[in-house]
């Protein structure tokens, strides 16, 4: 008898936990989409071509805007529109139609003329890095990058 009601309470148990972390999984935020990368970048593009540097830098990873500030010796805001970093960007701001692939909670979007990697953040993409160059069999060469 006692063997019994331990295989009625472990399997309770089971059943308990299942429909527990299925409820938590229904709870989970949903993962940003491919296109929202796309819109992110274009977003990001269109800021810089504003010359909004605040807007711009809402839309980079922390670690990004912690490394800019720390390369350029200034706030964000100014940063991201002058120097290399800022002329480099300014001459991409035509090409932001592109596509995305999404690997995880990575994204790269390829523009015509530009490459921009990001990451998830909470339920959206942020920048991690833009103004990427591929260089054969090495890593991309990107004028602004997170650390």
């Amino acid at each position: 008898m006692t063997e019994a009601r331990d295989r009625r309470g472990r399997l309770t148990r089971g059943v308990v936990l299942v429909v527990v972390g299925v409820a938590l999984t229904g709870c989970a935020p949903a993962r940003p989409t491919s296109g929202s990368a796309v819109e992110v970048v274009t977003a990001f593009y269109d800021a810089v071509g504003r010359q909004d540097g605040a807007a711009a830098c809402d839309l980079l990873a922390p670690v990004t805007v912690e490394t800019l500030e720390g390369d350029a010796d200034d706030a964000c805001a100014d940063a991201v529109l002058d120097g290399d970093v800022g002329d480099t960007l300014a001459a991409r701001t035509g090409s932001t139609s592109g596509s995305a692939s999404v690997a995880g909670r990575q994204a790269q979007v390829v523009l015509t003329g530009d490459v921009v990697f990001l990451t998830v953040s909470g339920t959206t993409w942020r920048i991690t890095a833009a103004g990427c160059d591929p260089r054969p069999d090495r890593p991309y060469d990107c004028v602004l990058e997170g650390a």
